[in-house]
């Protein structure tokens, strides 16, 4: 009895029916040779040859499966095995299956659930009144429902949210899952609608299909719908398709298209429309064009340390982003150069890593998004070269940085350019008695310069070439000192730096192109060459001096502070009147950050040597606590020479806990020069442990005149383990 009893046991494991994983249809198994070991409370013979019963703390162990009842009952005759009563079966597949009563008929090649319930990937959970596997591997659920939410033990809360339908066949021949009478239940109510749909069974591979849509509303577009549809071409290639609605202004189509290779991918993103402009009101003017975006990339390796790769950036004009609500910024797809504020860029490249160098080699095109801005002046990078070698020098004598640059910019309108540098940088670290440390550098370098179409003044153009050889050597002295007490630890850290460079004899011949904007920091004040670029060069003698104080109080609170500055002794000014290093006496650095608990602030500003006004503040806070969270973040540049102007701003977030659900949220970036909100955002969140909706209203005004103010709502709806509903 006991080896018949295990082998229709076996059969019922193998073909446990009814979870959406295909390790539940597996037949057979390496577990299924096991022995079969049975345990209840007590076992009768219900009649000669007729069968057998097991009742009572039924348990079937077979390897890792296990079985348990409240009775089992096995008709050798009519080939059935029947578990009844809080059946559970572990070990089947990843998740436990559950149900009223299982039975196996047929052969064993089919079989049929009462009160089935099962878990799923990442918590979903799926349950039917019954369910029924036929000899094909097909299953079929009646009266069934799938969530994510955690159920109410006691039956009489609802989930957040659920899918019904009369019947759910899962076909395991061409691995898809139909719905027939599908609904979806938010809190118990039904929202939606469908008499038939389907999509691919999860154990099978990508198919083609619709995908969630995106939904939104705005003074512009109007009520705008996305449909997006996903084709699967093949296993390493896809496009998804999202023609868009809207009710004020033509239809857009988007599409996105990626494809893997074997050492690599590529993806590219798009939209296009044929439309007028269109102001804040959805009011058409100027004329009909062609309007779209084409953003895109590919990184592709050559060797293990050598890639290459590219991206395209490219729009029909500077507002088509803005004016369909598109991000202006690419995502990273790693390509080396990232572009300015309120510019594309479209680049190739090829780049090599290894442990001690590394080397680009780039070609690169801008394109302008700001109004009035003229694309003819930008320059393309034809190409631009950096490589770095370090060496290691003998012990206690540092690094050697070895370095080659290049770079060949071309202009329809303007001058040509082009330079070559070669550069060797030095730099040690010693530590001298009573915990002095002295930090030699030396810097050399030689530039070739070539120039084309340079305005002469009188309406003519000329050619220029020359070379230069410049040179710095320096030391930088820190001496840090540390107090321990008991509520605190200080630590104070005076720091001298002195910097001899030589001159510059051809200056007045040099374009600026590479070091137009600096903006003096804590970082950059003790750099021993400051302009960002090659074309400036900072010579005469320097010393800068400051001063850095931290003191830690507990385990998890920390201020930090920092005041500096440098001192011209000979030499030109060679930086701009913004910069902070226009005078012989720079700016006042000062710095401090704060992490006290809840509460957290940085600030960094400068103050004019002479009459110590503020030139550039930056300052932000953020303090969080069980309900609220906030955060600000000041900016004030009032130095005259900046090439935009005093520059006041102010952006602040904030979110409020009503509920353990519910939260109150709101964002603001206002423009305290103008006295104007450029954003705002208002609105309410809910979150639970299956669902996050946001119900938000926004109004833009980034004072652009042709494109106007905007007034929109958007609804962003997360269904966890299903998708989401939210504005392109």
């Amino acid at each position: 009895m006991a080896s018949q009893i295990s082998c229709y046991t076996a059969a019922l494991f193998s073909s446990t029916i009814l979870a959406f994983s295909a390790p539940a249809f597996a037949v057979q198994d390496e577990q299924d040779d096991l022995p079969v070991y049975l345990e209840a409370d007590t076992l009768i013979d219900i009649a000669t040859g007729e069968g057998y019963i097991a009742r009572g703390n039924v348990r079937v162990q077979q390897g890792d499966r296990l079985l348990i009842a409240d009775e089992l009952e096995y008709r050798p005759e009519e080939n059935r095995v029947i578990a009844r009563g809080n059946v559970e079966i572990h070990g089947q597949g990843e998740y436990p299956q559950y149900a009223d009563q299982f039975e196996l008929d047929n052969g064993m090649s089919t079989g049929i659930a009462t009160g089935f319930a099962t878990m799923m990937e990442n918590n979903g959970r799926m349950a039917a009144a019954t369910a029924a596997r036929s000899a094909d591997g097909s299953i079929r659920l009646d009266r069934a429902y799938y969530t994510a939410c955690p159920l109410c033990e006691n039956g009489e809360e609802e989930p957040t949210w659920r899918i019904r339908a009369r019947e759910v066949v899962q076909d395991a021949e061409d691995q898809m899952i139909y719905y027939k009478d599908a609904q979806l239940e938010f809190l118990g109510v039904p929202v939606l609608y469908a008499p038939t749909f389907a999509h691919p069974d999860p154990s099978s591979e990508r198919r083609s299909g619709f995908l969630f849509p995106g939904v939104g509303a705005s003074s512009r577009l109007g009520f705008n719908y996305q449909q997006p549809y996903l084709w699967a071409i093949s296993p390493h290639q896809d496009l998804v398709i999202a023609p868009r609605y809207m009710s004020n202004v033509n239809p857009l189509v988007y599409a996105e298209y990626r494809k893997r290779f074997w050492s690599g991918s590529m993806a590219f993103e798009g939209s296009f429309t044929r439309e007028y402009e269109i102001d804040s009101d959805g009011e058409r003017f100027g004329e009909e064009e062609d309007r779209w975006h084409v953003f895109g990339g590919g990184r592709f390796r050559i060797t293990e340390d050598w890639r290459w790769g590219f991206s395209v950036q490219r729009a029909s004009d500077e507002l088509h982003l803005r004016r369909y609500d598109f991000s202006e910024i690419d995502q990273d797809r790693g390509a080396p150069l990232s572009p300015d504020t309120r510019r594309l860029l479209s680049q190739i490249y090829v780049e090599h890593r290894s442990r001690n160098a590394f080397g680009t080699l780039i070609s690169a095109s801008y394109q302008s998004l700001r109004s009035q801005a003229d694309d003819e002046v930008l320059p393309d990078l034809l190409p631009v070269l950096e490589y770095r070698q370090v060496i290691n020098a003998p012990d206690g004598w540092g690094r050697v940085n070895l370095g080659l640059s290049g770079t060949v910019l071309e202009r329809e309108v303007g001058s040509d350019y082009q330079r070559l540098s070669s550069t060797i940088d030095w730099r040690t670290r010693w530590v001298g008695p009573a915990g002095i440390i002295a930090e030699p550098f030396a810097h050399g370098r030689v530039d070739a310069y070539a120039y084309s179409d340079i305005p002469d003044g009188n309406g003519g153009t000329y050619e220029d070439g020359f070379d230069r050889q410049v040179g710095l050597a320096g030391v930088e002295f820190s001496w840090p000192f540390m107090r321990s007490g008991e509520q605190s630890d200080i630590i104070l850290e005076p720091v001298l730096s002195g910097v001899i460079a030589t001159d510059d004899p051809v200056a007045n011949r040099i374009i600026n192109e590479d070091s137009l904007s600096i903006d003096l920091d804590e970082t950059l004040l003790f750099q021993s060459v400051r302009a960002p670029g090659f074309d400036l060069w900072e010579n005469g003698q320097r010393i800068t001096a400051g001063v850095r104080a931290t003191a830690y109080f507990g385990d998890d609170n920390m201020v930090r502070g920092f005041v500096g500055r440098s001192e011209r002794l000979d030499g030109e000014a060679v930086f701009g009147g913004a910069s902070g290093l226009a005078t012989d006496s720079s700016d006042y650095v000062f710095s401090g950050e704060i992490d006290w608990g809840s509460f957290g602030a940085e600030f960094q500003t400068r103050l004019d040597s002479e009459d110590m006004d503020i030139d550039r503040l930056s300052f932000s806070a953020s303090y969080e606590n069980g309900r609220f969270e906030g955060n600000v973040r000041y900016t004030d540049i009032s130095d005259d020479d900046s090439p935009r102007g005093p520059q006041r701003e102010v952006i602040a977030g904030v979110s409020y806990q009503l509920t353990e659900r519910w939260q109150l949220i709101g964002n603001v970036t206002q423009d305290l020069d103008l006295n104007t909100s450029r954003r705002l955002q208002a609105g309410f969140q809910y979150r639970d442990d299956c669902t996050q909706m946001e119900i938000v209203y926004e109004r833009q005004d980034l004072g652009i005149e042709r494109l106007g103010p905007s007034d929109s709502i958007q609804f962003r709806i997360s269904l966890f383990t299903l998708g989401s509903v939210a504005p392109d």
